[in-house]
């Protein structure tokens, strides 16, 4: 993961600092209805994000056992965006139009 220091406040700032936060079994699987994954989008660490996901899976599954994780630099994408990006992945493209976004931002600032 690539970072700044940001010298005015003399503070590191990790370059994919938002993410998805997301809820896995104690097997080590994500909490799935079929239709999408039990997660949340924030500020990868927030602690508050964390206990709701942890609560809402533990209310789910009835189980104590379970844990969250972060995809940092992730987001959540509905059905029809999956499709989407599979479409670009294998046309050749970077699945994730906003990775596009990402990468010319970042590059612009060398």
């Amino acid at each position: 993961m690539n970072a700044e220091i940001n010298a005015k406040h003399s503070m590191w700032i990790p370059e994919r600092s938002f993410g998805v936060c997301v809820y896995f079994t104690k097997e080590g699987q994500a909490l799935t209805d079929g239709d999408g994954v039990l997660c949340a989008e924030g500020i990868v660490g927030d602690n508050i994000i964390e206990k709701k996901v942890l609560e809402a899976g533990k209310y789910w599954t009835s189980e104590d056992n379970g844990y969250v994780r972060w995809v940092a630099g992730g987001r959540k994408i509905s059905a029809s965006e999956q499709e989407d990006q599979m479409e670009r992945l294998l046309d050749g493209f970077v699945a994730d139009p906003f990775e596009d976004m990402f990468d010319e931002h970042f590059n612009n600032k060398q």
